[in-house]
């Protein structure tokens, strides 16, 4: 099922398109979204504004609140995939889909590579240390300085 979302500058959905929308969510929104607390859908238009717009995160409209909460709130639903959800209720083959899925994939690509980066730049604890000079000890019998 694809929703033909509305593409204005302000990018909403109608009522019937956040229905469908909020129907793929995990459950844990449920209770939330029939509540309206949490704003999800004025916070998934600003994703899809970002994704349909090609734009940078501070480029947001106002209309949606402040763009640095809405880049880490999409950190976070990315990290624990969320986003799939959105892209099965806008349907999967959609532009607008293929998009937010890449702009998912270049964020998880960039967290991968700053985590291997950050464990290869980090000093290794003092238990790790201690267990090398003892390491080489063994082998060669002298701890050599340096």
């Amino acid at each position: 099922m694809s929703l033909s979302l509305v593409e204005s500058p302000q990018f909403r959905f109608t009522d019937e398109q956040w229905r469908i929308v909020a129907s793929h969510l995990p459950r844990q929104y449920q209770a939330r979204i029939l509540n309206n607390t949490g704003d999800y859908r004025t916070f998934i238009e600003a994703v899809l504004w970002v994704v349909a717009n090609n734009a940078p995160w501070t480029s947001v409209p106002q209309g949606f609140g402040s763009w640095r909460a809405i880049y880490v709130r999409f950190l976070r639903w990315s990290e624990n995939e969320h986003w799939i959800a959105v892209e099965r209720a806008i349907g999967m083959d959609s532009e607008l889909a293929k998009g937010l899925r890449e702009r998912v994939e270049r964020y998880q690509a960039s967290n991968r590579w700053r985590r291997k980066r950050g464990e290869a730049l980090s000093p290794k604890p003092a238990a790790v240390e201690s267990d090398l000079q003892g390491e080489m000890v063994r082998r060669w019998g002298v701890l050599k300085a340096g």
